[in-house]
């Protein structure tokens, strides 16, 4: 068995070959060795891709929403 950390996630190797991402929130992904493999081929094909995207300096990767404030609304009898 095999581990190392991953930006956030704990990746264990087991001896049968399943790969265990773990995030620290809890959520666990268990890849059998195919799915092992099919992942690999896509991060290869995608590879310049992922890493163009990595190196744009304009991508917005903290979204800010507008702030919206809903005035509390009172009825006739001057209950909300």
């Amino acid at each position: 068995m095999m581990d190392a950390i991953v930006g956030r996630y704990r990746v264990r190797l087991e001896e049968d070959g399943l790969l265990v991402l773990k995030h620290p929130s809890g959520i666990c992904f268990d890849l059998t060795v195919e799915e092992t493999l099919e992942f690999l081929d896509f991060i290869s094909v995608y590879r310049k891709a992922l890493l163009a995207i990595d190196q744009d300096e304009n991508r917005d990767t903290d979204p800010e929403l507008a702030r919206i404030v809903v005035k509390e609304q009172v009825d006739q009898n001057g209950h909300s």
